[in-house]
This record gives C-alpha cells, structure tokens and sequence, in this order.
C-alpha cells in the first residue's frame, strides 16, 4: 500500500501543532472509511466547484482546498453507506432453522432474496442467535447440503452479541441441493451440523 503524504506537503509548515493534529486526526478516521460509489452525486461537485478560490491568499488556497477535499470524501463515504445500508432487499422466501442436538439453543433463519436476472447473483440475510464464540481462527459456515455431504459453501461468518446479522451472495439454483446447513469451524470431513432446514421447492 502507497504511504499517505506528509499533510505538511498539503498545507505547509505555518499551521499551530493543533490545527495539524486535528487534521492528522480528519485524516486518519477517513483512511478507515469504506471507498465510496463510483459515482460522486453532482450536487457536491457543483457545491465544490462554485466556492470562490482566486480572491484569496495562496496560504488559505491551500487549506481551503484541503478542507474541501476533507469534505467531499467525508460526503461521498456518507452517500456510499447510506446507499448500502438503504439498499432495498425484496424477499422471495424465509427459511426458519432448525437446531440439532449439538446446539439445542440456536435459532436462525435465510432470508432468500430474487436473483439478479443480469448477474444470476442471490442474496440472503442470515439472523443467528444462540451459538458460542468459537477458538480463534475458526468460524461457522452456511452451506448446502446435498445426498448427507458437503455439496456448496455460500460463506464464512463469526458471532458476537445476541444475535447476528449476516448478508451473503451467491449464485447457486437452490433446487440442485436438499437442505442449508450452519456448522461450526472450518470445513472438515465430517462438519457436525449445529442447525438445518430442508430446502423448498419453490
């Protein structure tokens, strides 16, 4: 990964060690933010694009400009987990869990959404509660199962609080398989299923 630039190669070297640490501090929380869409809405541009910069210092050119720049990311990052998090999910059908023997306490069920007619793409939300954290470095897994085996993995995920809420996408046609499974750990021989439900036919 390319190292950030020094901000003094931004702004200068006649900033107070205060305004440059919050500016540090800007700078860090952005770096951390997810990458925004592809595509800026032309509100902000237009917004960036009408601030007045001739009349002013070179000096406050300078720090203007980064400001901008702080706030358009800040705007576009916002936009691009708005869309996210706003994004619609149109349900085709909920598949309610059952727990096993070898975890009484869990519940969960798939929520299975349309398939993309473009991509042939499926997205489902998993909610799952009742499971324990497992050892570092192993996870559960949703799969399919299909004549008692392993046939397909549609993703790993982890656990925390009381329930968790997990979105995959994977492009499998359901009827091809018998029944979704949760396990615990990483894909064995033999994964002990911790929940199951049989697969619908329709």
């Amino acid at each position: 990964m390319r190292e950030p630039p020094d901000l003094h190669d931004l702004v200068g070297h006649d900033l107070p060690p205060e305004e440059l640490e919050r500016l540090r501090e800007v700078d860090s929380v952005l770096r951390r933010v997810p990458a925004p869409p592809h595509d800026v809405p032309a509100s902000l541009t237009q917004a960036v694009a009408s601030v007045p910069l001739a009349a002013r210092p070179e000096r406050r050119i300078r720090r203007l400009a980064l400001s901008l720049a702080f706030a358009a990311v800040v705007a576009a990052a916002a936009f691009g987990i708005g869309y996210w998090n706003g994004s619609k999910f149109d349900v085709d059908y909920a598949v309610d869990m059952a727990p096993t023997s070898s975890a009484p306490g869990a519940e969960a069920d798939v929520k299975v959404g349309y398939r993309d007619e473009e991509s042939g793409n499926v997205e489902l939300i998993v909610d799952v509660s009742g499971l324990p954290k497992l050892p570092e470095g192993e996870d559960y897994a949703l799969w399919l199962e299909r004549d008692g085996e392993w046939a397909a993995t549609c993703g790993y995920f982890a656990v925390g609080g009381d329930t968790t809420t997990v979105r995959m996408t994977v492009s499998y046609q359901f009827l091809d398989f018998d029944a979704w499974i949760i396990s615990a750990g990483n894909r064995d021989e033999e994964p002990t299923p911790l929940l199951e439900a049989e697969i619908p036919d329709a």
